[in-house]
């Protein structure tokens, strides 16, 4: 592998939040990364440049993370054989089992904060650090939570909370559209995909209203009025949040 100075990481993750809170704390950890927001990015990006680590999460459209490791192992490139890392909200240890079986090196589990981030970096990097402490925390806005996966740096926490405004700003128009079709696997999905958000800018109410309309989807009818009252939470959060 190509030694570089400056490490260089190929990040991949579809949500757009998760992928900046990614780029930011490796920005800010002296890293030097290139950006994917799916499976068929990061192939094309690991087949021509060389690079130190890859972190892909499992699971991204066109080419999910095993899928994309799986094609950059197969084909000659630069980045054929650099260590890579798997990133996933999934907390199952039987799903870890099977992304290290896939070649996976270690499984970083969403919202990941900083610290950890850095931790996994000086085990398959020479070199990377961490510190920082906070102490502050509420029952729907937590910024103590938010602070400490962001290594303490306020800046990074108000980007990603802008970010997480505009994913809530569009979030009733996107559940609409899965109502109408009664699509329960798409809506776990986008719940799943909205924990990580939700997780990494400190706001633990909507990860609550996010599990109780999960239980509301084992219910025989299709869920509308948890439905309503998790959107009236989610409006709630970007009222709070909105600048």
């Amino acid at each position: 592998m190509l030694a570089l100075a400056i490490p260089h990481i190929l990040v991949a993750d579809d949500n757009p939040l998760t992928l900046r809170f990614f780029v930011e704390a490796l920005h800010a950890s002296g890293v030097h990364c290139v950006e994917a927001s799916d499976g068929a990015l990061a192939l094309d990006r690991a087949k021509s440049a060389a690079f130190d680590l890859l972190l892909l999460d499992a699971r991204m459209p066109n080419l999910d993370g095993t899928q994309a490791l799986a094609r950059i192992r197969a084909l000659p490139g630069p980045s054929q054989h650099v260590v890579a890392l798997a990133t996933t909200a999934d907390n199952d240890p039987s799903a870890h089992a099977a992304l290290r079986n896939a070649g996976f090196a270690e499984v970083l589990v969403k919202p990941l904060g900083i610290d950890a981030l850095r931790g996994a970096l000086a085990r398959h990097l020479p070199a990377a650090g961490a510190d920082a402490k906070t102490d502050c925390a509420g029952d729907w806005i937590d910024d103590c939570q938010a602070l400490a996966a962001a290594g303490g740096d306020g800046a990074i926490v108000s980007v990603l909370r802008g970010l997480f405004v505009r994913e809530l700003e569009t979030l009733p128009t996107e559940l609409a559209a899965i109502s109408e079709r009664g699509d329960a696997g798409a809506l776990r999905d986008r719940l799943h995909r909205l924990d990580a958000s939700a997780g990494f800018c400190g706001v633990p109410a909507l990860v609550r209203e996010a599990a109780a309309l999960r239980a509301a989807l084992d219910a025989p009818t299709w869920p509308r009025g948890a439905i309503a009252g998790f959107l009236a939470a989610c409006e709630r959060v970007r009222a709070m949040l909105a600048p």
